[in-house]
């Protein structure tokens, strides 16, 4: 299982490093979501619905890999939502949760919102819903970070027994 497990290591890891980057960019128009509704050129707010998009994909890269690693089958239908679930499962003498409850409503949230910029033109798009979700990134990246890094932990503390 080391072997296999320090694949998925360099996986997340490739994916934190990402959103680590996709962070700095997005802090370059995100202050565009301080400002009021009048005041934002559609342009820019695709471009916040971009970033925002582009984080929940990171998220669900990682946790792709993660199911992918544990062989968690996934149904067609709904397999956004019931990844996103499964994250914050524990899985009792397989593996921990990923996520706690609190970063899987925040980050629902983006899911519901990439699901909609997917499906929608940009001036369709409700920018007061864009700009709640837009304000919780920050949060968003902090914990992300900070519970996967510590689900590996806990990896290798079980693969150390």
């Amino acid at each position: 299982m080391k072997h296999n497990l320090e694949f998925l290591k360099a996986d997340i890891q490739d994916e934190l490093n990402k959103l680590e980057f996709l962070k700095s960019e997005f802090y370059k128009v995100g202050d565009q979501v301080f400002k009021e509704n009048q005041q934002i050129p559609y342009y820019d707010r695709a471009a916040v619905g971009y970033y925002l998009h582009n984080f929940y994909n990171g998220c669900e890269n990682i946790f792709t890999s993660i199911a992918g690693f544990f062989e968690n089958d996934l149904g067609d239908r709904s397999w956004h939502r019931d990844l996103l679930k499964r994250m914050k499962l524990e899985i009792s003498g397989y593996r921990p949760a990923v996520i706690d409850e609190k970063l899987y409503q925040i980050l629902n949230d983006f899911r519901a919102f990439r699901h909609k910029f997917r499906h929608s033109y940009a001036f369709e798009l409700d920018w007061e819903k864009e700009r709640l979700v837009a304000l919780k990134f920050e949060l968003a990246s902090k914990l992300l970070r900070k519970q996967v890094l510590g689900f590996l932990d806990k990896l290798i503390e079980i693969e150390e027994k």
